[in-house]
């Protein structure tokens, strides 16, 4: 892999954890029930990540610029485990920045002990309506929700929380209440999202679709409120307080640089030329021999995926990291397609292209408009 790797370039890690104790309904990644797997599973599991990572860096000899640790639920593995994978990572020094995910339930004090490596926590609430998280098939209660939070508002460690709104059978009222009582625990970040039906889950048999317009107040209203707490809205779904945004997203949504190792794990490697990398194995075939499929992005595929990315984020696209990434002007390939669009979607200057929150709403319909209007 490391062939890929441009070294003029920041490299962020990103480490799949496939365990949980069970799916919840919605949940469409891959991950398995832990109760099928014992401690020797768990112990073979960050041992085969701490190797990869090990060589991997024997190769590259550089230091990460972030980690990531997700899943799944990668609490299962303990504190232990998790302290053997991020020593290993660490080997060439220190990154800017550490997150690893937490269900309520595996949260607790003893997460103090990662604090040599770790600078944030993101922990899935999802809601405090206790009604919601059985709808949603949540496995931690509201009793287990308000503990978690209650220890990380202690712990000194940064925190994320998710919440989900636009569920079937609640209204915005339910989800700015769960907002601003998720709020008086003090994260400094808060991922805010709609609930999404996904093929193969659980809840996709029993979909019950909120209306773009029951959507767009719940996205508008819960926006609204959490600017309203300090809250600066920085990604679609993301919210920071005093600047702390995730450091590790920003790379993906700058498509920079990151290696992905656990099965269903991603890679986005170079700069001009970009490679995709994946492990596409389930658990059981990753313990036994990881094995990764390589895609090469044609120049087509990786502008459409730089502008999707890009856009996400209220910074938008950088006309000059536009122009050294694809060599050519953004302005003059794409002024036909925003000549079309509304003036309320977006913000254009000569430094960048972004979007408003009302461009948000519709990011997908935007990207395929700027390509339908291609000048080449």
């Amino acid at each position: 892999m490391t062939g890929y790797v441009d070294p003029d370039r920041p490299l962020s890690l990103y480490v799949h954890v496939p365990f949980c104790v069970r799916k919840c309904s919605y949940c469409a990644f891959y991950s398995e029930p832990c109760g099928v797997w014992n401690g020797e599973v768990l112990d073979r599991y960050a041992d085969l990540v701490s190797s990869q990572i090990s060589s991997f860096l024997s190769l590259y000899r550089h230091p990460f610029d972030t980690v990531f640790i997700g899943g799944g639920n990668p609490g299962i593995l303990g504190v232990d485990r998790l302290a053997r994978i991020l020593s290993c990572a660490s080997r060439f020094g220190k990154w800017r920045e550490c997150t690893v995910e937490f269900n309520p339930e595996q949260v607790s004090s003893g997460l103090a002990a990662l604090s040599p490596w770790i600078t944030r926590i993101s922990v899935g609430i999802q809601s405090l309506n206790a009604d919601m998280l059985s709808f949603l098939g949540r496995n931690s209660s509201l009793g287990e929700n308000l503990r978690a939070l209650d220890i990380l508002s202690s712990l000194g460690i940064p925190f994320n929380t998710d919440i989900i709104t636009a569920v079937p059978g609640f209204t915005v009222g339910d989800t700015l209440r769960d907002i601003s009582r998720t709020a008086s625990f003090g994260p400094d970040h808060v991922s805010f999202y709609c609930l999404s039906y996904e093929e193969g889950t659980r809840m996709w048999d029993n979909r019950h679709l909120a209306s773009e317009e029951e959507e767009a107040e719940c996205l508008r209203e819960g926006w609204k409120l959490l600017s309203s707490l300090g809250y600066e809205h920085y990604e679609i779904s993301n919210f920071a307080r005093d600047g702390a945004f995730c450091q590790h997203n920003l790379n993906y949504w700058k498509l920079g640089q990151y290696i992905g190792f656990g099965p269903s794990s991603e890679s986005s490697l170079g700069y001009r030329k970009v490679v995709g990398i994946r492990y596409e194995q389930d658990l059981a075939s990753y313990l036994e021999k990881p094995v990764a499929s390589v895609e090469h992005l044609d120049a087509r595929e990786a502008e459409e995926e730089f502008l999707m990315v890009s856009l996400r984020t209220k910074w938008g696209v950088d006309k000059a990291g536009y122009r050294d990434r694809f060599s050519r002007s953004f302005d003059q390939r794409f002024s036909k397609a925003v000549a079309q669009l509304d003036p309320c979607l977006y913000l254009d200057d000569e430094a960048s292209f972004r979007l408003t929150e009302e461009g948000f709403l519709i990011l997908d319909h935007i990207v395929l408009k700027l390509f339908m209007c291609v000048i080449d």
